[in-house]
């Protein structure tokens, strides 16, 4: 004779562990794509700040050295154009000034332990060499790189250093990031290219 074996309206333990290991799995799976998209998230929000830093740094030097100006004043009892240049700075006349002043003014820029500076003043300015450094103003202080090269028409090849003399560069080149395509900002005031008279 069959026992009529009549089930309970509950789980069996082994259905309880399935179902909590398939759960587990699940929440897991979840966690893993929130903390990917919020990665993700982070990560373009960093690269969407950077590039816009970059896009205004290189805006501003841009202008400015577009703007440079062969400006001339005696220096170590020599008249000479006021531009000087490194590897991580660079010294020139503008002619983007105060609206109220009008006029030239002198800008450098100088970079140093992963910070961009900025000094400048109005001129005429007898004490320029004197006042260049020191009581500068802080125009990035998270830059991981910042070079400058200057572009000689006379020799046709790219230094890294320019001291004052009689002309400006023709070109500067500035490096914002390592492995990045430099900036390459031509001065329309500096010397123009030699040409064949032929």
């Amino acid at each position: 004779m069959r026992k009529n074996c009549k089930r309970s309206g509950g789980f069996t333990l082994l259905e309880l562990i399935v179902a909590l290991t398939i759960l587990t799995l699940i929440t897991l799976l979840i966690g893993q794509f929130f903390y990917l998209a919020l990665n993700a998230w982070e990560k373009g929000e960093a690269e969407t700040a950077l590039t816009q830093r970059l896009r205004v740094l290189s805006g501003l030097l841009s202008q400015e050295i577009k703007s440079a100006y062969p400006y001339k004043m005696e220096i170590d009892d020599e008249k000479v154009v006021v531009f000087k240049g490194g590897a991580d700075s660079i010294m020139f006349v503008t002619t983007i000034a105060d609206s109220s002043y009008g006029g030239f003014r002198w800008v450098r820029y100088s970079f140093k332990d992963g910070t961009l500076f900025q000094k400048q003043g109005l001129l005429p300015d007898k004490e320029l060499p004197d006042k260049i450094y020191g009581d500068e103003e802080i125009v990035d202080s998270d830059m991981e790189e910042i070079g400058f090269r200057y572009y000689s028409v006379d020799e046709g090849e790219w230094k890294d250093s320019w001291d004052y003399g009689e002309y400006l560069p023709g070109a500067v080149r500035v490096q914002l990031l390592s492995g990045s395509q430099p900036l390459l900002i031509n001065i329309p005031m500096g010397p123009v290219e030699k040409q064949d008279e032929n």
